[in-house]
């Protein structure tokens, strides 16, 4: 007798132990998936880090520097003359205007094709 119920506490034990083991292993495994998800996502944020620091890089330029206050603050060198065209010079040398087609919903396309 004694030594069936020591039979059965031993079962029941490594029952318990296997389903702890397995637990274990499981939360293993999806540790294991967390860590590849995060290093995809930090070698992703460090080609970003890489790609803003080449524009950092750029910003600082010269070169940059005098596109922008050409481009944007209409500056000019000593010498230069700025030149800035009305918005209406089309108009101005008297060239027709383009022709634009009237905006047609796509279900009218689509219904004139088929039908």
């Amino acid at each position: 007798m004694k030594k069936r119920v020591f039979q059965a506490i031993i079962i029941i034990l490594g029952i318990a132990f296997i389903v702890k083991l397995t637990g274990d292993f499981l939360h293993l495994l999806k540790a294991s998936q967390r860590i590849k998800i995060m290093e995809e996502k930090v070698s992703k944020l460090e080609e970003k880090k890489k790609e803003l620091s080449a524009k950092y890089q750029y910003y600082q330029t010269p070169e940059f520097i005098e596109e922008e206050a050409r481009n944007k603050l209409n500056m000019a060198k000593p010498g230069e003359t700025i030149v800035i065209l009305p918005p209406n010079l089309e108009e101005l040398l008297n060239r027709p205007k383009t022709k634009t087609e009237p905006l047609i919903p796509n279900w009218k396309k689509w219904w004139n094709l088929f039908f």
